[in-house]
């Protein structure tokens, strides 16, 4: 089975092109309350809202031109099993491209957040749930929606800045690629890194057990997965730094 293409992914993109701009009504934060929250409790409020209300996101059209454009986005979710709350991907495309979503929220400098001494690492990540058996090497895209809250008439809104799509399989496997790169392990469907404490042994090529390994608890990060054209959004938006490292 062929990959996904590029082409076939810029396709895809511009069916979501739409998107871009548009307010997310169905939540709103007074700005004077924006103190007592910290950027990653907003995300992950934002972010539940945006998962629910894509596949119909026609409803939040607050305007008969933006609901025409909209309306045809073609995002239904994916059917899944009764009680998973988890499961991949995401949403089906008319087209017959399946979508995994994902949000990168995108902090406002101009908003009054409470704001921890050091910036927090983006939280959405690709799971070890997902493996390469799950995906449709010729079907499947990851969608990164950058959300920003914004302010209007003193209401705080999120606000859909800019939309990356990319390919599923590429991105998978430069997250796996990574896990093995570094040393680590897959054990028993857990990915596994080697211990701070064993580094010197995996350095000189000692032999290594079970002891020596832990649960790779960054595993899947989106910031840490070196697939270039992912890499590059995230930097677009500010998620990775000019000091970090990929």
């Amino acid at each position: 089975m062929a990959d996904i293409t590029q082409e076939e992914i810029e396709s895809l993109r511009k069916e979501f092109e739409p998107l871009i701009g548009l307010k997310v009504d169905w939540l709103s934060l007074p700005e004077k309350a924006l103190q007592g929250f910290e950027p990653s409790q907003v995300a992950v409020i934002v972010n539940t809202i945006l998962d629910a209300a894509l596949p119909q996101i026609e409803l939040l059209a607050n305007n008969p031109e933006n609901r025409a454009k909209l309306e045809h986005i073609g995002l239904s979710k994916a059917p899944g099993d009764i009680g998973d709350r988890e499961h991949y991907p995401d949403y089906i495309h008319v087209s017959g491209y399946r979508v995994e979503l994902k949000g990168l929220f995108i902090d406002n400098p101009d908003l009054k957040l409470k704001r921890p001494p050091t910036r927090r690492e983006p939280s959405a990540r690709l799971k070890e749930n997902i493996t390469i058996n799950d995906i449709n090497s010729a079907k499947d895209a990851l969608m990164l929606t950058a959300v920003q809250l914004q302010e209007f008439n003193g209401l705080c809104y999120p606000v859909i800045i800019d939309v990356g799509l990319f390919s599923m399989i590429e991105c998978i496997r430069a997250r796996d690629d990574r896990l093995l790169s570094t040393g680590g392990r897959w054990y028993n469907g857990i990915p596994q890194v080697v211990k701070k404490s064993s580094q010197s042994k995996y350095r000189k090529n000692r032999r290594l057990t079970n002891k020596d390994y832990e649960k790779d608890t960054n595993f899947g990060k989106l910031k840490r997965i070196p697939y270039p054209p992912l890499q590059s959004f995230m930097r677009k938006h500010g998620a990775i730094g000019s000091g970090d490292k990929e």
